[in-house]
């Protein structure tokens, strides 16, 4: 049974396809600072050397693989990896990264009483040179520690492969929400608990390539009238997407009295989008739980919260709002 002392970790990982990186991130996990009670991994129909990569790995490392007999995605690969994990602790990882050696190590000192803690990135390029800029500098946002799920209705600071969470926040997870990321999902669940430790400091290389999110497109060149016609869209698809959102964290079980009243009228806000010219009740909401809805963001929040309020009557005036 894990103790203080000797706390058990499982690692869970989602593979697919991803041969060209998995032995420098499993060489990572190798060389940690702190014993590992388990490996779960996931193969998702690979077509490539990922599997026979694990299985080399075996003799060395407590890796235990599970191969889908079809393909289920990477969201539910990786939800149904992470029910296996049996350990008191869960670390969360990706296939392509590199782990400093310390990093569950520091983890598991930041965690304490939490229910989750994590840590910042630093971004590496695809031959895992860094790129000298970590990943809460690449989105501009503050990373920081929390203990309520409104820091997670307008922004996220938590990225899977970053974190470490108690097996006891598994059974509020399932299953993962439709319109959350579900990184953020366990952030906003873990902060309705017992809330989320930072370390303010990168542990992990997170490596940018062409299939990364993080990776730059080319912006097409649109004329002036379509930028403003994509741009009406684009508030109305934000403000139907926010809504759905809200639902999303409307599920945490943990929600006290408040966090579910303040969800439930920023919900109906959003849906009102369409009517109105500017909603006011929504900017005092806005303004008075700016400290906990705006916390992650650098933006000025007296801003943003005028912004969001703009109804689309007085948008279609005022389009560069």
């Amino acid at each position: 049974m894990p103790n203080s002392h000797n706390p058990n970790i499982s690692i869970v990982i989602a593979t697919y396809n991803g041969a060209a990186y998995l032995r420098e991130q499993l060489d990572s996990i190798a060389a940690q600072t702190v014993p590992v009670y388990e490996i779960i991994i996931q193969d998702d129909c690979s077509e490539d050397e990922t599997v026979a990569i694990i299985q080399s790995y075996s003799a060395k490392l407590p890796i235990k693989l599970f191969q889908n007999p079809e393909n289920l995605g990477y969201i539910r690969n990786f939800e149904s990896a992470l029910s296996k994990a049996q350990g008191e602790f869960i670390a969360l990882c990706d296939q392509d990264d590199l782990w400093e050696p310390e990093k569950l190590e520091r983890l598991m000192q930041t965690i304490g009483t939490k229910s989750l803690a994590y840590a910042d990135s630093m971004l590496i390029d695809s031959d895992g040179n860094p790129m000298g800029k970590t990943l809460s500098e690449k989105l501009r946002n503050r990373f920081i520690e929390a203990s309520s799920p409104l820091c997670f209705v307008y922004d996220n600071c938590i990225s899977a492969h970053a974190i470490l969470l108690r097996r006891s926040l598994l059974e509020h997870l399932f299953p993962f929400p439709k319109h959350l990321y579900f990184d953020a999902w366990i952030g906003a669940c873990a902060a309705s608990r017992e809330g989320i430790g930072y370390i303010d400091e990168p542990l992990v290389g997170y490596r940018q390539h062409a299939s990364n999110t993080l990776s730059i497109h080319r912006k097409s060149k649109r004329s002036f009238l379509e930028k403003l016609l994509s741009k009406e869209a684009k508030k109305r698809e934000e403000h139907v997407s926010r809504a759905a959102i809200i639902g999303d964290l409307l599920r945490i079980s943990e929600l006290d009295e408040t966090h579910r009243s303040v969800l439930m009228r920023l919900q109906q806000a959003h849906a009102s989008f369409e009517s109105r010219w500017f909603n006011l009740r929504m900017f005092f909401l806005l303004v008075q739980y700016r400290s906990l809805l705006f916390a992650i963001t650098r933006r000025n929040p007296f801003a943003l919260a005028f912004k969001k309020s703009i109804g689309l009557k007085l948008y279609r005036f005022l389009p560069f709002l």
